[in-house]
């Protein structure tokens, strides 16, 4: 496994954002990409390790937080690759990490990482299982809603829907990714899957 250390600057960054966000009026909250811009933070975002910065909200911020806020920022996904993915997982230290990381991924980057985690010798057991009933949960959430695709046109949260399909292209376009399954396939799977 290669360890991911996140420096106190990205700390630093990463708990200023999240504060910051719940005194302020946001537009779209709990963050929007306006926000992000007016407070000088996309600066602050590009000069840190990506890695880091994703680890980083993905273990200590609330899911729902974390997940808006990477739709905010499509251009530090366009960095990310496959192994980048394994790495993060790898390095996770609590179930909330992976409910907000398969949240991102299959319903906003529409890839299947599920094979990666639930296969994975690095991970540990708790989380593979924890991952599983996460997912038979929240299964409705894992696919955009129509209400979704109008709040992307509308450029609500200040990414428009040409900049998240161009995203998602990216990822479709790489044969490392499994592309995400309609519903009823993806539960099929996962009624698959043993741990």
């Amino acid at each position: 496994m290669n360890k991911i250390n996140i420096g106190n600057e990205v700390k630093e960054l990463s708990s200023q954002m999240a504060i910051s966000s719940t005194k302020e009026v946001v537009q779209y909250f709990p963050i929007d990409r306006f926000f992000i811009e007016k407070n000088g933070f996309i600066e602050k975002i590009r000069s840190v390790n990506y890695l880091e910065f994703l680890l980083c909200n993905f273990e200590n911020v609330n899911p729902t937080y974390t997940v808006q806020l990477f739709i905010c920022l499509p251009e530090l996904w366009e960095k990310v690759n496959y192994e980048d993915l394994i790495k993060l997982t790898e390095n996770f230290t609590n179930s909330f990490s992976f409910y907000s990381f398969i949240e991102f991924t299959y319903k906003y980057l529409e890839i299947d990482l599920f094979d990666e985690i639930i296969y994975n010798k690095n991970i540990e057991e708790k989380f593979k299982i924890d991952c599983l009933s996460f997912t038979f949960n929240t299964l409705d959430f894992l696919y955009l809603e129509d209400y979704e695709y109008i709040e992307f046109k509308e450029n609500l949260f200040g990414i428009n829907i040409e900049q998240l399909r161009r995203l998602q292209l990216k990822f479709k376009n790489d044969n490392e990714f499994t592309k995400a399954k309609p519903k009823n396939e993806l539960y099929k799977k996962l009624l698959l899957i043993q741990v």
